[in-house]
């Protein structure tokens, strides 16, 4: 790309800052001529593509065949030649649940949120005036109440028409999944964190090991539903919540330089544990729609 002329004055555009050389130390600004050419422009447009689609790469590759080295990178302070952590995170993330947006919506969309169909969860009425004729011949000790009787009764309302249902729920779920994944997040960390107490390490470093692990979480996911999509099996996705354990160990393996009986041990703990958090934080979930 050709090189824009500097300027005469040494005093930066941006901040004010002297300028001795080609770049402002203070704020990083070229101190070129404010009038560039269209070449240069689009010369510098194509540059930054280049140099952001480079970095990315780099960063993917090592994200998928190199288990916890990222995390070790940022620890080591080497962060330039990689994506930000987060910035990763965020893009991923948006491209998975747009995917997942997009296969839910999809006319091969077998119904139901991970394989789990809602017409299975609606229960045994046929409708409200099945379940309220039932309640009615129950003695009043017996009768459901409360919360129960709420979410009972409204599974019995989506019965009645369990696709329309069952499309409420997987809108809703999928409109608060992202909200959900926030919150498990820092769950994990503090649990990766609990279980590395010796490690002199801080909170915010488990952090930057938790996002790159739901980075590449959010990759194998979105592989095992694209193949789901095709094959109409479940497999792949069982394949893959595999692949992710796996991930896991590896990951602490390399990132905590520790032996792999205790990483498997670790890991084992660990995957097992935020499993249990996820199921019971989406059930209640969906209970909390079904209350409503």
């Amino acid at each position: 790309m050709k090189t824009q002329p500097l300027r005469s004055d040494k005093n930066c555009l941006n901040c004010g800052t002297e300028v001795p050389e080609r770049y402002c130390s203070h704020c990083g600004q070229e101190n070129t001529v404010q009038h560039e050419s269209f070449g240069h422009l689009v010369g510098h447009v194509v540059a930054d593509i280049v140099h952001y689609d480079s970095q990315f790469l780099t960063t993917l590759k090592y994200l998928t065949i190199r288990p916890g080295f990222l995390s070790k990178e940022y620890w080591a302070g080497r962060r330039v030649r990689y994506v930000n952590p987060i910035k990763l995170y965020v893009f991923i993330s948006f491209v998975f649940f747009l995917f997942l947006s997009t296969l839910t919506h999809s006319p091969g969309h077998t119904g139901g949120i991970n394989g789990v169909r809602v017409n299975d969860m609606v229960g045994h009425y046929n409708g409200v005036k099945e379940f309220d004729s039932l309640q009615a011949a129950l003695p009043p000790n017996k009768r459901l109440t409360g919360m129960e009787l709420r979410w009972q009764r409204r599974l019995a309302e989506l019965s009645e028409e369990t696709r329309a249902g069952e499309d409420v729920i997987t809108e809703m779920f999928m409109h608060n999944l992202p909200k959900i994944m926030f919150l498990l997040m820092p769950l994990f960390a503090l649990m990766v964190k609990w279980t590395h107490r010796k490690r002199k390490l801080v909170y915010n470093d488990h952090a930057i090991f938790t996002i790159h692990m739901h980075s590449f979480l959010f990759i194998i996911l979105l592989v095992g539903l694209v193949v789901r999509y095709f094959i109409h099996r479940e497999q792949p996705l069982n394949l893959a919540y595999w692949g992710a354990f796996i991930y896991l160990v590896l990951a602490l393996r390399n990132a905590y330089q520790q032996p792999v009986w205790k990483a498997l041990l670790k890991g084992s703990l660990l995957f097992f544990a935020y499993m249990t958090i996820a199921l019971t934080v989406f059930i209640a979930f969906i209970l909390l729609v079904l209350s409503y």
